[in-house]
């Protein structure tokens, strides 16, 4: 199918290939939209690429984060969406247009959606980076199978830190939990877990150095009670302690919260009202894949309400 835009203007110019980027673009191209989505990661998917089966997303058989994906970029590549594998550099105004440079294309659009999601944060404490790779990982169905029979350690308390556990459960020998300060995983996330029986969680603590030469060997504890230092020996560290914004490329009238997430109104408009954000790069986002794929279609009707399908 050709692609429907007019001249070099893209009606809307998605960024970001997660979940919410996906949908938004397949539900505006079905909705008589020219549509563009870039995606830095040779990859469309995100972080819901590395769940080996979605507990949160309604279908009739079990589902991958990967096949979900794959599926979307399938749907939206018979739409006629133009898919660009590359990241964006910066979004600016110029006069009706907004001007996106990516690292090989510069794309005009009436509208921006922004999808681009967050990244997860890092502990901050050395050893990190330099055993990334060699221990250290934030992906348990990718690096799990490293440590079959082995004892590993996950940080952090969410959602995101107790799937990792669980999945962890199923071939290590032992999964210490750490957990800094008060547990903010659904409730369904927390029972799977503690039912777990080779799960064991260090409470009010927190990691203050990984060691090893070449692979990771221990943990540097610190209990923030009492002040107590201790060691605890794993060979495999997964640190799950909240996330970040994909911000750097927005333009600085965008308002934000404390976090650097996108402030949003009515129709998830941004402070600048031909720029939209969802998902997980604005603020109060509902952190599931069904609310990401709701915002999508929102987004979508509100920007096809505005635009209009134009003539080709």
């Amino acid at each position: 199918m050709a692609l429907r835009r007019r001249r070099d203007i893209w009606d809307v110019i998605i960024i970001g290939g997660g979940i919410a980027g996906l949908t938004a673009a397949w539900h505006a191209s079905r909705r008589g939209l020219s549509v563009a989505l870039l995606e830095a990661q040779p990859a469309c998917g995100g972080q819901v690429s590395t769940i080996n089966e979605l507990d949160d997303w309604p279908s009739t058989a079990a589902v991958s984060g990967v096949e979900l994906a794959s599926s979307l970029v399938e749907r939206i590549g018979i739409e006629g969406v133009g898919l660009f594998y590359e990241s964006v550099s910066s979004v600016k105004k110029e006069g009706e247009l907004w001007i996106v440079a990516g690292e090989k294309s510069l794309l005009r659009g009436r509208r921006i959606v922004a999808a681009s999601g967050a990244r997860l944060r890092t502990l901050g404490v050395p050893g990190e980076e330099d055993l990334r790779g060699m221990g250290v990982s934030q992906c348990a169905h990718c690096d799990g199978g490293f440590f079959k029979g082995q004892d590993v350690a996950v940080i952090g308390s969410g959602d995101a830190a107790m799937q990792e556990a669980i999945v962890l459960t199923e071939m290590c020998r032992t999964v210490y939990v750490i957990v800094r300060g008060d547990m903010h995983a659904r409730r369904t996330f927390i029972d799977r877990t503690v039912g777990k029986t080779n799960v064991k969680f260090v409470w009010n603590t927190e990691v203050t150095a990984i060691s090893g030469k070449n692979a990771v060997a221990s943990l540097s504890l610190r209990n923030r009670k009492d002040g107590a230092t201790s060691e605890l020996a794993v060979s495999g560290v997964f640190p799950f302690v909240g996330v970040e914004p994909n911000n750097a490329f927005l333009p600085a009238s965008i308002k934000r919260d404390a976090a650097g997430r996108v402030l949003t109104g009515e129709g998830f408009r941004s402070s600048e009202p031909t720029l939209y954000a969802i998902g997980a790069l604005r603020a109060g986002y509902g952190g599931d894949l069904v609310s990401a794929a709701g915002e999508a279609a929102q987004v979508a009707s509100h920007i096809s309400d505005e635009v209009g399908i134009l003539a080709l």
